[in-house]
């Protein structure tokens, strides 16, 4: 590697599904977020657009987010992860590890630089910190700098699941009125969601329901089975939301709901911490 202080310049990226974010950085200083959308997630698709980023440019890559390297257990210090460089399609980048979790069995990859990155800059954080993503939401346990435990759901894309024959966008403006109720509701029935989004599809044929409190009661649903089993994680915690727009007014709107306070954290920013707190360290 290059000398992380050196004025060189060398590109951060981070993959989530099929987004690749990447920002060129030259003698410390970060230039506008590049964000590109890949056919699929594949190291020939991945290897394609790092390359489309470094416009043929000898730079070094530090990548967050791939399936590259093996992921690191939890328990696990994530200002400690170690990069691992390694060959994708001839092309060499230095890999940021995951976390992974054998009970419940879970794995975290694109929100492992976003955490890394808001634990360096808030080293005294204990709570819980929350990482929404389009394909995954990880609620992770955070105490003395180390990430304890997390748990995961598939929020995101149930809600694009159920969205879909009802013809209705999954992102965009909601009814904060029908989300915070249908959340109530989720978390004191989350045994009924499957009925409640049968409900919901139903309303929305009939056309009784604007497109806003249709996705309210969506999200509301969703959200509150998610929060319903996430409470250990959350209830009494201090808690740490890092999430790109459309899902950062969903989920505080939820959590805001429950009277819990939240911190809310530029995630491309904390990503782009971590990553080059990973550089700088290695």
């Amino acid at each position: 590697m290059q000398p992380p202080g050196s004025s060189a310049s060398w590109l951060a990226a981070n993959l989530e599904a099929n987004t690749l974010t990447a920002w060129t950085i030259s003698g410390g200083t970060a230039g506008p977020a590049q964000v590109l959308q890949l056919p699929d997630s594949r190291p020939a698709a991945l290897a394609a657009g790092l390359r489309q980023m470094l416009a043929g440019a000898a730079q070094p890559v530090v990548l967050g987010g791939s399936s590259l390297v093996p992921p690191q257990a939890v328990p696990a210090v994530p200002a400690e992860l170690p990069l691992a460089a390694t060959l994708l399609e001839e092309l060499t980048v230095h890999a940021l590890p995951g976390l992974c979790q054998p009970s419940p069995v879970g794995l975290m990859q694109s929100a492992a630089a976003r955490l890394r990155g808001f634990l360096q800059l808030n080293p005294d954080w204990d709570g819980v910190v929350c990482l929404p993503g389009a394909g995954a939401t990880h609620w992770v346990q955070v105490s003395a700098k180390e990430a304890v435990s997390f748990q995961s759901a598939l929020t995101g894309q149930l809600a694009a699941a159920v969205a879909q024959p009802m013809a209705l966008a999954a992102a965009g403006g909601c009814s904060k009125e029908a989300l915070a109720e249908a959340a109530a509701d989720g978390i004191a029935k989350p045994e009924l969601l499957a009925a409640r989004l049968a409900a919901l599809q139903a309303e929305a044929a009939l056309g009784q329901l604007s497109a806003d409190t249709a996705r309210g009661r969506l999200w509301g649903l969703l959200l509150g089975a998610e929060l319903a089993a996430a409470r250990p994680y959350w209830l009494g915690q201090n808690a740490a939301l890092l999430a790109e727009a459309p899902l950062q007014p969903l989920y505080a709107a939820a959590l805001e709901a429950q009277g819990l306070p939240v911190t809310v954290a530029d995630p491309r920013r904390m990503t782009l911490e971590g990553l080059s707190k990973a550089w700088a360290g290695n």
